[in-house]
Order: structure tokens, then sequence, then C-alpha cells
């Protein structure tokens, strides 16, 4: 992609400049670059910290669209787990921003600093992937069934992966509407969500995530576990 990653910073091979510095001349970061930087996670998900790529939806046929979401390898056992959202539009799997990752590092713009401490501590960890709705087939866009939005694919995950582990404690941090697809699961699903989840830790839109949580029984639930942070990324 002319850039690797030095020191966590992602900085260009022709000349060794910083990826801002270098971009300063070369204007906009393209698609294929943010491609690339998240790529470069997911890889890194895999060969350095041993995650499992799990296509959903599970049991498709050959022929189905797929999306896809990111396991530790402790996920399924593990007692605690963490639940990694990125906002719409944005991240991937493993990744908050991919453009954030380009001006400011792995450590700003990506989840692996999360899951690095989550892993030492005991949990296991799920890396969503909201933005996995829509995928080319034959050079169209189709949408991923059970996948089409972030609240969609939250419910999927928690139905067909989340409560098929011994997980009795679940944290989840959430990027932008993110938090509305949690907000949604505790609509849908009040009595396991209420019942497992403990902490939920919101950025961007925070408030506004509290403002929608429907009725008085979530926003309770929601202002005793929640911790809400502006512009984390």
């Amino acid at each position: 992609m002319g850039y690797d990653f030095k020191d966590g910073k992602l900085v260009s091979i022709s000349n060794g400049l910083d990826a801002t510095d270098h971009r300063a001349c070369t204007g906009s970061p393209s698609e294929s670059l943010l491609k690339s930087v998240s790529d470069y996670v997911e890889t890194y998900l895999e060969e350095q910290m041993n995650f499992r790529k799990i296509l959903l939806p599970l049991n498709a046929k050959p022929s189905q669209p797929t999306s896809y979401i990111y396991v530790s390898d402790n996920a399924s056992t593990s007692k605690k787990l963490l639940l990694l959202i990125p906002a719409s539009g944005q991240g991937g799997p493993g990744v908050w921003a991919p453009s954030v990752v380009v001006d400011k590092g792995l450590d700003a713009g990506s989840q692996i600093p999360y899951i690095k401490r989550a892993l030492s501590e005991g949990y296991g960890v799920v890396c969503l992937h909201p933005n996995g709705g829509n995928v080319m087939t034959d050079g169209k866009r189709t949408s991923v069934k059970y996948h089409e939005d972030s609240k969609q694919h939250l419910r999927y995950v928690w139905d067909h992966v989340i409560m098929k582990t011994k997980a009795s404690r679940i944290a989840v941090g959430a990027n932008g509407d993110g938090g509305g697809a949690v907000v949604d699961l505790m609509s849908t699903r009040p009595k396991q969500v209420r019942r497992k989840l403990f902490a939920v830790a919101l950025s961007d839109a925070a408030d506004n995530c509290f403002t929608s949580a429907g009725n008085a029984a979530n926003k309770r639930f929601l202002n005793i576990v929640r911790v809400a942070y502006t512009n984390a990324t």
C-alpha cells in the first residue's frame, strides 16, 4: 500500500515520513489505503493475537453473502466478555476508525490497546463488524441477511454467538451509533441483557444513546452501567 507501520505509526515506505506529514502533500487518504489499514489490523488479530474469524450468518450457503466478526481464542470459555462495536460507516473488527489510524496511529484508531488489556485481565473479546452488512456480489451491492445495520448485527451476534458462550459478565465498548445498537439490544432482549451486562463505555453521541434508551427501566439500567466519554478516538 506504499505504507507500513513503525512503532504503531503509519509511515511512507518511499520516504519514511509519518503518514500525516506525507498526506499533507498527497491529500486525503484513499479508500484503498483505509481498507489496507483495516486489513492490517485484522491480520494482526489473527497472527499476533490468535483471534478467529467467524463468518455470519452461521452455516451460510456458499452462494450466500456473508459478514464476519473476530473472537479471541478464549471467547467461548471465559466468564467475562468484552464486546467492541465501531460506529457505522467507519471501522471494521479491531478498528474504531481507519482514518484515525492513518493520522494518529494504532493506539488511537484501533481497538488493539483495549483488546490487550482485556485479555490480560482474563476477558474473552468479540470484535463486531456492523459495517459488513453490504458486500459486493457479481459487481452489485448485496445485503447480508440479519446484518443489514448495526442493530440487526448486534442482535444476531448476541443470539447466535454471545449467548452460546459461558460468559456471565459482559462489558461493551461502543463508538457512535454502536451505542444505539446496545440500547436496541436492551429493549429487545431486556432480561438477558440486564442479567449479563455490567458495563457499557460509550464514545461520541453517548448522550443521544441515553436519551433514546426508551422506557424508564432501560434508562435506569443504562445510567448504572454506562461510562460515557467523548472523542475517544
